[in-house]
């Protein structure tokens, strides 16, 4: 395929990330796509999100004119670092359980835990075994697919992954979550995800949380 470095840009520009590897349909050598890159992310044309992994400034400018910037992020979250979804004090935030504003963006991941931070944000991704990646929904906002635990999830997640840290229902209350916006549907899916962990001390804090609810 032969085409020009501005027309290379141009279709840069009108997708959402790209890659080194998907960028071999333009028959280009990998040396010459990784010099020529680079020369864009200097000059400001692109971002790198991680190694290999880039959005043009072009297509970025054009989704926030667009008022889809927030939708675009919660989406390229779960791409950057895949498979994942979002979790924990980001989605209970969201949802009005916890107060303090997240400063980052927080997903569950099948993979090893890892962070990520770029010109688009703070990206952390917590591992959890395979039985327990689920309790996330795939809806389309703003023309993108995106991954997002449901409240009892993100809830389940915030606190299985500080399990080793809840010595007894003293420390649960210190976290200062608001329960009152749980219902009991959530407190089932809650328990739910508490007999596929196997673990007593989410059994505990399941009891713990419908204790909060009773005061």
């Amino acid at each position: 395929m032969d085409l020009k470095p501005k027309e290379i840009i141009s279709r840069l520009a009108r997708m959402p990330y790209f890659t080194i590897g998907g960028l071999n349909v333009f028959a280009f050598k990998t040396s010459y796509l990784c010099v020529f890159l680079s020369r864009l992310e200097n000059r400001g044309e692109i971002v790198r999100l991680k190694r290999g992994f880039y959005v043009s400034r072009a297509y970025c400018d054009a989704i926030k004119n667009k008022g889809k910037w927030t939708q675009y992020l919660e989406f390229i979250a779960a791409r950057i670092y895949s498979p994942a979804y979002l979790s924990l004090d980001y989605v209970l935030y969201k949802h009005n359980l916890l107060t303090e504003v997240p400063v980052n963006f927080t997903l569950v991941t099948a993979n090893k835990t890892a962070v990520y931070k770029n010109a688009l944000g703070l990206f952390t991704y917590h591992k959890v075994k395979k039985p327990l990646f689920c309790g996330y929904k795939t809806t389309e906002e703003g023309g993108f697919p995106v991954y997002r635990a449901s409240k009892a999830k993100a809830l389940f997640d915030f606190l299985y992954l500080r399990r080793n840290l809840l010595a007894g229902e003293g420390a649960f209350k210190a976290l200062r979550l608001n329960l009152e916006h749980l219902n009991k549907a959530d407190l089932a899916e809650f328990g739910k995800y508490a007999t596929i962990s196997k673990t007593t001390k989410m059994t505990m804090a399941a009891d713990w949380i419908k204790n909060a609810r009773r005061h």
